[in-house]
């Protein structure tokens, strides 16, 4: 099991677009990400090795008419996609064996995948540093954040606690977040 730490904005409570989708349709855009990214040299497909029901992809590097000719220009694709592409996210895709169903949404995960991906033990070692009560939900606010990371007592304790390599990671993924009031670093 692990800890995610993103960043969440308010349009992450929001109802984003949704797009159905085809088999052939999945299958096409799976041989598009996978020649744009031999092309421009970037992994397009998270995880590359095996896709499974669900995968999230990055779209931002690619025009928007280039990736929803995959679709046929479906407007219901057009609008994930631009929402992906405008809040700087990826795409989600969910293939729901129950119903036989293939649904494309924006992904909660940033385009460059800054997110922080930690075991439990490496997460509450993490938020321990950074003085925060270790609980496996959480969030806080982006100015707390800065303010501990800028404590020169962090990295003291996230070095005793064997986490301070996160640390870096964790001021990219903040210089990373929209200049929101609102935006918040959580984790779940």
């Amino acid at each position: 099991m692990s800890v995610l730490f993103r960043i969440a904005v308010p349009a992450d409570d929001t109802t984003d677009p949704q797009a159905v989708i085809t088999a052939r349709q999945l299958a096409a855009f799976r041989r598009y990400l996978r020649s744009e990214g031999d092309r421009i040299g970037i992994a397009l497909i998270e995880p590359d090795e095996y896709i499974g029901d669900s995968f999230e992809a990055r779209v931002c590097p690619l025009a928007l008419a280039a990736v929803t000719a995959q679709f046929n220009h479906d407007p219901a694709v057009i609008s994930v996609v631009e929402e992906a592409q405008f809040r700087g996210r990826r795409i989600a895709v969910h293939h729901d064996e129950a119903d036989a169903a293939i649904t494309m949404r924006v992904a909660l995960t940033s385009d460059c995948g800054l997110e922080l991906d930690l075991a439990y033990g490496n997460a509450y070692a993490l938020l321990e540093a950074l003085e925060i009560e270790a609980e496996s939900v959480g969030d806080i606010a982006l100015d707390t954040l800065r303010i501990r990371l800028s404590d020169p007592s962090t990295p003291a304790r996230a070095s005793v606690r064997r986490v301070d390599h996160y640390l870096p990671r964790l001021e990219r993924l903040l210089a990373s977040a929209p200049d929101l009031d609102d935006a918040r670093l959580v984790w779940a």
